[in-house]
């Protein structure tokens, strides 16, 4: 069996962190803004200038979280479904990314005034609880990942052993 590590490099890690940080962040904004933030004006209770804003970056990361989440599947996602190794966590964060991918589909392209009072509620709740399945997809993770797999993303040790050259060998 291959020796591939399923734990992730810390340029990829980071890279991940950030973007699904910006995707959450985004959307808890945009969920604040346009719910507690609301401004008066002529005509009664308006959008907040910053509310689209949000909206706008959280659509921008999506996106973004599309293909970083997409990055996991050739090694981390492959590795561990093949190996058997944190599915009760994997499965459903898989399922959660998914679900929350094709939630804000629907909410851009088919949202109605028929299910404009609980399709976004599905998304929202999906979105709050990303943070939590994934912080317990990692801790168990890495609760269970084999403790040489801690050193595995140093650059390795490179070991040079002095051989005398082949001519001037022949020629003595």
């Amino acid at each position: 069996m291959s020796q591939a590590i399923i734990r992730l490099g810390p340029r990829h890690r980071k890279l991940l962190y950030a973007g699904f940080f910006l995707l959450w962040t985004s959307g808890v904004l945009w969920l604040v803004f346009h719910y507690f933030l609301r401004i008066e004006g002529d005509f009664g209770p308006e959008a907040h200038p910053l509310e689209p804003w949000w909206l706008r970056l959280h659509g921008l990361m999506a996106m973004a979280a599309l293909v970083l989440g997409g990055s996991l599947a050739p090694n981390h996602m492959r590795l561990a479904w093949n190996r058997r190794k944190n599915m009760r966590s994997g499965v459903p964060m898989l399922a959660l990314t998914i679900w929350l991918a094709a939630s804000g589909y629907a909410l851009y392209y088919f949202s109605t005034d028929d299910n404009a009072a609980w399709l976004p509620l599905l998304h929202w709740i999906a979105g709050l609880a990303l943070p939590v399945i994934l912080a317990m997809h990692i801790r168990i993770g890495r609760r269970r990942a084999p403790r040489t797999a801690k050193r595995a993303h140093q650059p390795p040790q490179l070991h040079v052993v002095a051989q005398p050259h082949p001519r001037k060998q022949a020629c003595s």
